[in-house]
């Protein structure tokens, strides 16, 4: 071997590493505002595959805000070799062969250099299982510091030789239960402070579906030592014996709250919505500012996606920057990939919905809306989703008992008895509705208030968003 080419080959290596870092750390500048929840997703992506290949193993997790610095911790599966160079090189651990299966999302590749969006140095702990079955612990800063590869080639091998320098050996059993991982933060800003925060608020807003699409994930705490906080959310059980109904228990300063979803699932693709129960049974909440796509863990961006209720998938190919997904063209794989996984979205729509229109749930008007998705035209091929998917859904919709009569507690069907124009103005829908209370079968004025329309025109007296 001549040392000086193998020199050269391993300085090419670290150049190509750091060089693809910067890339990704400048990208990642120009999209901080929408970004700034992504750090929590990634970081429980990882944390959740740690525990992929262990079947009956679940994983908990906690934050722990101050003011300075964050903490994530996990009591996760070990790091293995591969995840420690993956985490120092920036490999994804989901880089396979090629057909072999995986249930992990893909731990430590491009997607958690969006966590650096808090902070470009990392404290990261943990626990190494080597391959001869020896175990370490070790502890080490991650340092992603600087603008040029000259400057991060030699942070590069500072986090090696700081690894290798923090490795001890376990000599006894460890407790595999512990919060054994961690990844500390620090906040040296008001603003990295803010994303911090921002994030933690979105995470808290979206961890109920998180935790129904995936049962891996036992609990997540947040402490938040800014605001004298803490809230748990886990997962409880099926809420009644209408097993589709899940309940996630939020617990604050031993305060507790249910929180039920509505889901189905097949092997591949789940949905999901919101509910609030009282007295009268289960009542859809407003979904408008939920993201409609989730690949395991939400695609920030999807908000405006319009499928009528919340989609799941991990088999989902999203766009790099997860904020959609590909649904442009005919011939590739990915995207023929998608589309199927929307139509089995469609079907599980159809067969829940018939199924719990008979039963005590009300406002439906919030999961039914089917206008277009409002993405580029770059990732949608309108045509096939308006036929496959948008005629579909409304052609189902208009013949379900989903409309809620006010002078009687049964549903009916949209009941069609008048069109206007569709710049009507919502204050005339409302005079309009109290004198067409004089009729029989009126849909409820209270519960139907916000008009929209069926095909271009407003049926008056429902809220379906079944409008282009």
């Amino acid at each position: 071997m001549i040392e000086s080419i193998e020199k050269g080959r391993k300085e090419d290596g670290n150049r190509s590493i750091a060089d693809k870092i910067i890339k990704r750390l400048h990208d990642l500048e120009k999209t901080v505002e929408t970004n700034h929840g992504r750090w929590a997703w990634e970081l429980l992506q990882n944390a959740k595959d740690s525990v992929a290949t262990e079947n009956d193993r679940k994983v908990s997790v906690q934050i722990k805000l101050y003011d300075g610095k964050i903490v994530f911790k996990h009591n996760g599966r070990r790091f293995t070799e591969t995840d420690v160079r993956g985490i120092i090189n920036q490999i994804s651990s989901k880089e396979i062969e090629e057909d072999e299966e995986t249930k992990q999302t893909g731990r430590f590749g491009t997607g958690f250099l969006t966590t650096h969006i808090l902070s470009k140095v990392i404290t990261i702990q943990g626990i190494l299982e080597t391959e001869n079955g020896d175990f370490y612990k070790f502890k080490f800063p991650l340092d992603r510091e600087g603008k040029t590869t000259t400057q991060l080639v030699p942070k590069i091998e500072k986090a090696w030789s700081s690894f290798h320098e923090s490795v001890t050996k376990i000599t006894q059993d460890y407790d595999r239960n512990d919060f054994n991982t961690s990844f500390t933060y620090v906040l040296d800003s008001e603003f990295q402070q803010a994303i911090a925060e921002k994030g933690i608020k979105e995470f808290s807003q979206l961890i109920p579906y998180v935790l129904t699409f995936i049962p891996a994930i036992e609990d997540v705490t947040i402490i938040n030592k800014v605001k004298e906080t803490e809230v748990t959310y886990n997962t409880k059980s099926h809420a009644d014996f209408f097993e589709q109904v899940t309940y996630i228990e939020r617990t604050e300063n031993n305060d507790k709250e249910k929180i039920y979803i509505l889901n189905s699932s097949n092997e591949k693709v789940a949905i999901a919505a919101e509910l609030l129960k009282d007295e009268d049974g289960y009542k859809f909440k407003n979904i408008s500012k939920v993201p409609k796509l989730f690949c395991d863990f939400p695609l920030i961006g999807t908000e405006n996606f319009h499928f009528p209720m919340v989609v799941n998938s991990f088999y989902f190919n999203p766009l790099t920057e997860r904020d959609g997904i590909w649904l442009k063209g005919d011939t590739d794989e990915e995207v023929k990939e998608n589309k199927q996984l929307l139509l089995n979205a469609t079907e599980l729509y159809k067969t829940l919905i018939a199924e719990v229109a008979e039963l005590e749930y009300f406002r439906f008007y919030n999961i039914v809306n089917t206008k277009m998705p409002v993405i580029s035209e770059k990732y949608l091929d309108a045509d096939w989703y308006s036929n496959n998917i948008q005629k579909v859904l409304r052609d189902f919709i208009i013949h379900q008992n989903i409309v809620e009569l006010e002078n009687k507690k049964r549903k009916e069907k949209l009941m069609i008895f008048g069109f206007l124009q569709v710049n009507i103005q919502r204050k005339f829908n409302k005079v309009f509705g109290n004198i067409i209370m004089t009729f029989t079968q009126i849909p409820c004025v209270v519960k139907s208030i916000f008009i929209n329309g069926v095909y271009s025109h407003i049926l008056i007296g429902t809220n379906l968003h079944i409008q282009n």
